[in-house]
């Protein structure tokens, strides 16, 4: 079975404007037409509207959601990471990665019905700061999260993982037992900023039980202004033996939290 996932950091759904613009958001990942949509800065005053912008979204697409809050503000205004599917979405789960003293950050995890499979698929922003960013890498790749001994099912990582550069710690860290979907593909290219991209700063790894088939960078115009990312969309692949691998290597790091939502 051959599915595809996109991860896209969204900037608040405001891009090249100070409004934001769920409408313009939602044509992009239409004309992509992944099955799933990890995203990044999912929050927005909608200017008439009572719902958040995961579910402005999610209703726009004609996707299912999963919203994962990392910011709380008055009025009910939340911000965070989102998981949108063509599929059902059997189960949710949020991980708090924040780190004292730093902007609060988190990962959503959604658990996701195929149909012929299941895949658990994972969305994570990580923080500005190298310090920060080990100790988030290595939450994740805890007991707590990656290395959850109830994971069965294919996995899927995707993200705004703020690292650029391949030799820093956080992308050797995940690929120790992670696949780069876009080394994989031979494609690695930068999504940051979107009107010229010099950062590879998003990026998506998978387990050993899904194939990479390809990986690119969507550099359209509306792509561009929608956002200061642009959407990286990988095509996947069950493998023959899809049996659940070894579970990733855990990295220790004190102060990270993980709760469930």
């Amino acid at each position: 079975m051959r599915f595809r996932v996109v991860t896209w950091n969204v900037h608040g759904l405001r891009g090249a404007g100070r409004r934001p613009d769920p409408e313009r958001i939602a044509r992009v990942l239409d004309d992509i037409g992944a099955d799933v949509a990890g995203l990044q800065e999912v929050g927005a005053r909608l200017p008439g509207a009572d719902a958040h912008a995961a579910e402005a979204l999610a209703r726009l697409t004609g996707l299912n959601g999963a919203f994962g809050p990392t910011l709380q503000h008055a009025r009910g205004f939340a911000y965070g990471n989102a998981i949108l599917s063509r599929h059902p979405i059997d189960a949710t789960r949020t991980y708090d990665l924040s780190v004292p003293g730093r902007e609060p950050r988190g990962c959503l995890r959604a658990d996701l019905d195929l149909g012929p499979m299941r895949v658990h698929v994972f969305a994570a922003h990580l923080g500005l700061h190298w310090r920060e960013r080990r100790r988030q890498a290595a939450a994740l790749l805890s007991a707590d999260i990656l290395r959850d001994a109830a994971l069965s099912h294919p996995l899927v990582l995707v993200g705004d993982f703020n690292s650029p550069s391949d030799r820093s710690a956080v992308p050797r860290w995940l690929r120790r037992t992670l696949t780069d979907c876009a080394v994989a593909a031979g494609r690695p290219a930068a999504t940051f900023p979107s009107a010229w991209p010099l950062l590879r700063l998003d990026r998506a790894y998978v387990d050993a039980a899904l194939r990479v088939l390809a990986c690119e960078v969507i550099r359209t115009p509306l792509a561009r202004r929608a956002s200061d990312h642009l959407p990286l969309v990988v095509e996947l692949e069950l493998t023959e033996a899809a049996r659940r691998p070894p579970a990733p290597r855990p990295v220790e790091a004190p102060g990270v939290r993980t709760r469930t939502g």
